[in-house]
């Protein structure tokens, strides 16, 4: 059985979305932001969060790896077959999403930290509002795959990238309602993904109203 360390409403929640879509068995480990810098750092000398913990005890971390192992792993409908030139674009997207707007996302956090002490006040203000901008520009090139594929990130079929995106749209700022109704395309996929009982499930877990 699996294990997935996580916190709530953070990366952990495509990982556990795609595992109760899969119908995968595993231990959902919640732990608080301050567990992760602390006790947890036993488990994973890193402390990111999320983490897979493997049968054989080996650990999987960044959200977007875990989604990929998952899905590669289990037969089903979430993603492409691995090998075939369609799993190399589910692939692509997914690694973009968490590489770009994930970190990205991360980036703008960590400049408006009220503990960040680079510079002052007004140089971490404009640093903060120029990436996220750049956030926006990132939703944007997504709103255009969407209106290109005429339904999913992948084409017709929801994948586990429309899971990721959902999950990197919760983060959006000043809020995800006023991202979606800026991108119309990404509150389409986003209430498509939010009205599967799987998902469902897992964001009520979470908290996500």
């Amino acid at each position: 059985m699996y294990k997935l360390y996580g916190v709530k409403s953070w990366g952990s929640l495509a990982p556990q979305c795609v595992l109760a879509e899969l119908g995968i068995a595993h231990e959902m480990i919640w732990l608080t932001p301050e567990e992760r810098r602390g006790a947890y750092r036993q488990v994973n000398p890193l402390g990111y969060v999320p983490t897979l913990v493997l049968a054989d005890g080996r650990l999987v971390f960044e959200s977007s790896a875990i989604v990929a192992h998952l899905t590669d792993t289990t037969a089903s409908d979430l993603a492409p077959r691995p090998g075939t030139p369609d799993h190399a674009v589910y692939l692509a997207w997914l690694t973009w999403m968490n590489a770009e707007i994930y970190s990205t996302m991360n980036a703008a956090e960590f400049l408006e930290d009220k503990d960040n002490a680079i510079g002052d006040a007004a140089t971490r203000k404009s640093l903060g509002e120029a990436v996220r901008a750049k956030v926006d520009a990132l939703f944007d090139i997504v709103e255009r795959r969407l209106g290109e594929t005429g339904g999913f990130m992948l084409g017709p079929n929801i994948s586990a990238a429309d899971i990721y995106l959902m999950m990197v749209t919760l983060w959006a700022r000043p809020n995800r309602a006023a991202l979606y109704a800026r991108c119309p395309n990404i509150a389409r996929v986003v209430a498509a993904v939010n009205a599967r009982p799987a998902v469902a499930r897992v964001l009520a877990e979470n908290g996500v109203a």
